[in-house]
């Protein structure tokens, strides 16, 4: 365990920049948008005459549907973080076994008391569990800064923040499903995390390519002869991807209906699961059918990454 600990403390050190300063630039980017936003408002109305009628306005409006906007404001501003994430896990992975290959390093690591199964799960650890953390860590020092620049704004035209928005507001309880919902998501990709390791444990150059281009094909050939077939585009790989993607359990889109919105789970195109933000339909997912396939995948990926990182060479 210790080992696994320390390799994983390697690949933070390593890959600091991902990992650390671009959530910190995700936070930067949110705090400078409200500032910005405060800044315009005042220069435009100077006496802030029109966020002093807002606050009066929302002050009317119920503690109940105060606390629901509150609720989904928390998690909303979840979503470019996740985004982001996204990218930094898909390329992380891609390069995780790769540059020890380009860099001809592979053998120096593999002189070390460090197994390659321990190697491989260290790598799929910090894009599931590291990397998440980093995030969500980032994300709450960014709402308490933001709660704290709000309430000073409330203040500042006479109004009360803690009955307006911070009784109300349960941020533990969000910070809570952000990051159950992060972690499902890191589960749910399971077959996507081990096709990149799989990708960047053989591909000679450009791990991108290799890692796009095959399903790619595959899905362009499989449409055409269904198409030949039935003349429809429908169950073939990319459809298989599409709808994998848009039942993720992270929180990534908005949900309309009955007069209601909110945040939702994955893209609610689909009827396969419920899209709205619960512990439950979380582990729905986790439970299903799908995600019994997705494991079977992932373990045939990751074994023959662990057989291919055994018989690497520097070359």
């Amino acid at each position: 365990m210790k080992r696994l600990l320390a390799l994983v403390e390697r690949e933070y050190w390593e890959h600091k920049g991902a990992l650390r300063t671009t959530p910190l630039v995700i936070g930067g980017i949110y705090i400078a948008l409200l500032l910005m936003s405060i800044f315009t408002t005042a220069h435009v109305d100077n006496e802030l005459y029109t966020f002093k009628e807002a606050v009066r306005l929302a002050g009317e409006q119920s503690p109940e549907i105060r606390a629901i906007v509150v609720e989904q404001a928390l998690l909303g501003s979840s979503v470019l973080f996740t985004i982001t994430m996204s990218f930094v896990v898909f390329f992380y992975l891609l390069g995780a076994l790769y540059d020890d290959r380009k860099d001809r390093s592979i053998l120096f690591w593999k002189s070390l008391p460090a197994s390659d199964l321990l190697t491989i799960a260290s790598k799929l650890l910090t894009a599931m569990v590291l990397a998440p953390f980093a995030f969500l860590v980032t994300l709450i020092l960014t709402q308490v800064l933001m709660a704290i620049i709000g309430s000073v704004m409330v203040l500042s035209v006479d109004g009360n923040p803690w009955t307006l928005f911070l009784s109300l507001a349960n941020p533990f309880k969000a910070w809570a499903l952000i990051g159950a919902s992060w972690l499902a998501a890191a589960i749910w990709a399971l077959p996507m995390y081990g096709w990149l390791l799989l990708v960047s444990s053989f591909a000679p150059r450009v791990p991108l390519l290799f890692a796009l281009l095959p399903p790619l094909v595959i899905s362009v050939l499989q449409g055409w002869i269904e198409f030949l077939r039935t003349f429809t585009l429908e169950n073939n790989l990319s459809s298989v991807i599409k709808d994998w993607m848009f039942n993720t359990p992270a929180i990534l889109t908005a949900e309309v209906g009955e007069g209601e919105a909110g945040v939702a789970l994955g893209v609610p195109l689909t009827g396969d699961f419920d899209h709205a933000v619960t512990l439950a339909n979380m582990l729905d997912r986790l439970l299903s059918l799908q995600m019994l396939v997705g494991l079977v995948l992932a373990a045939v990926f990751l074994a023959v990454t662990l057989l291919l990182r055994r018989r690497a060479t520097e070359s």
